[in-house]
């Protein structure tokens, strides 16, 4: 390396460590060199834009240039970037450009952009624009071309420009957006088949802010208010909720993070007339990359019949447990398998036993039925075991031993329920097998008595004791 590169390239390291600057005499004396000699190198320096010099006071103080050659932008830039003279010449160009436009740097450099044959320079038309760059400046162009059987998207920037030799031209700059273009052309397709998707849902949609404010409905929303979805935009979905409810889905939006995102709940929504239907109402909060909660979307599925069914069943339940809790008979339910289900609380006081006492049908048999044989025993269910059950109800008199040892003759009243289940209904026939008894020790007391008739008017007419 020659004298003057090293002092040149000292220069630049001298400054690069000095980032307030130095004057030609710091200089001179860090170089060893004299003054002029010094002046001159930082010359060279000035004109090829390398340093920078500002003027403090009587003294001139060099800076190193922070500033980026145009050649290193032309070797560096992903875009494609060409130099145009006033004359319309092809002053340089990087080598993205020499690749989009398929030629070679010797081709292209110095000759007429005109005679340039590429379909980007012809959908230009550099020469018909010259003027309007001259006269407004900056114009912008975006365009697609076919390359290679494929279609490519690009926005090109011509800048009037004026070069190191004070000489005026046009620097293109253009960049490929194609993939930019697919991205936006496929989130307007995603964006339609979304709004198609959610318009055709059955269930209401609606995305809100988390203070309330409504920013989009579907249509199933819209019908249910009774308000197109324009109208209802940027009110709140607080009005649209039942008040008892609002309480509970601002505590539940409260407790939604990025980790867990979804929260579910059952509430009622009001239209405008005033009538309120219960949903099943799904949310998920929208998060910002700082995790701040910025938007909800809910979907609700109506399931008012479904709640009006429950609550049919609670009540028929209701009704159906008052009215064995307070049956004269004892009552029971067994499932298909042969678990009790439920006795109301006349079994447990007549015969003593508790669901823990006979959880199955066998603990029942084992416990009630010990003195009667395993054939005898599958009568009390069936007449016939190879019969199939029937939901005929089919009373059956057996014995039952007590959980107290005592044993009372009773009558079973079974009936199969489409569910499977076995409902049985238990007659204690002790009172009955009682009076008989009675009626038999009389008629036989009668039967043998001399004077029949007088001992039947005494047993109905008893004799008043004498006062």
């Amino acid at each position: 390396m020659d004298t003057r590169k090293k002092t040149i390239k000292k220069i630049k390291s001298l400054l690069r460590l000095h980032r307030n600057g130095l004057t030609i005499s710091d200089l001179a004396e860090k170089l060893e060199l004299n003054r002029n000699s010094t002046a001159k190198y930082l010359e060279i320096l000035l004109i090829s834009g390398e340093v920078h010099m500002n003027t403090i006071g009587p003294a001139k103080v060099y800076t190193f240039s922070q500033k980026m050659p145009i050649s290193a932008m032309l070797k560096f830039s992903a875009d494609i970037i060409l130099l145009i003279d006033n004359e319309m010449h092809v002053l340089d160009a990087n080598e993205n450009a020499l690749r989009i436009l398929g030629m070679s740097r010797e081709m292209l450099v110095g000759n007429l952009i005109g005679n340039v044959k590429s379909p980007l320079i012809t959908r230009l038309a550099i020469p018909e624009v010259v003027e309007e760059i001259q006269k407004n400046g900056e114009i912008q162009r975006e365009f697609s071309i076919t390359r290679q059987n494929e279609d490519r998207h690009y926005r090109v920037r011509l800048i009037p420009t004026v070069f190191d030799t004070m000489d005026e031209g046009i620097t293109i700059i253009g960049e490929d957006i194609t993939q930019q273009i697919r991205f936006e052309e496929s989130l307007r397709i995603s964006e339609r088949r979304y709004r198609a998707i959610v318009q055709d849902q059955t269930d209401v949609i609606c995305r809100w802010r988390p203070e309330g404010n409504i920013t989009f409905v579907n249509e199933s929303f819209s019908r249910f208010m009774g308000i197109s979805g324009s109208a209802v935009q940027d009110e709140s979905i607080f009005s649209y909720v039942f008040p008892e409810d609002i309480a509970v889905i601002k505590e539940q939006i409260a407790r939604l993070t990025p980790d867990k995102p979804t929260t579910s709940s059952d509430l009622r929504l009001i239209d405008t007339q005033g009538h309120s239907r219960w949903y099943q109402w799904n949310t998920r909060g929208l998060f910002n990359n700082a995790g701040i909660l910025i938007e909800c979307q809910s979907v609700g599925r109506d399931i008012n019949t479904e709640r009006q069914q429950a609550q049919k069943i609670r009540e028929s339940e209701e009704r159906f447990h008052m009215i064995t809790d307070h049956s004269p008979f004892p009552i029971s339910i067994m499932d298909g398998s042969g678990n009790y289900l439920y006795i109301n609380e006349k079994f447990t006081r007549l015969f003593g036993y508790t669901l823990d006492d006979i959880p199955t049908e066998k603990d029942w048999f084992k416990k009630v039925f010990s003195g009667i044989s395993d054939e005898e025993v599958k009568l009390i269910w069936r007449e016939d075991p190879a019969q199939p059950i029937t939901d005929e109800v089919r009373p059956c008199v057996f014995p039952v031993t007590c959980k107290d040892g005592t044993v009372r003759p009773v009558n079973f009243y079974r009936a199969t329920l489409q569910s499977g289940e076995q409902f049985i209904v238990y007659e204690d026939l002790t009172p009955k097998k009682e009076s008989e008894l009675l009626h038999s020790v009389l008629a036989s007391i009668v039967n043998s008595s001399n004077d029949a008739i007088t001992l039947y008017r005494n047993l109905n007419n008893p004799i008043h004791p004498r006062r």
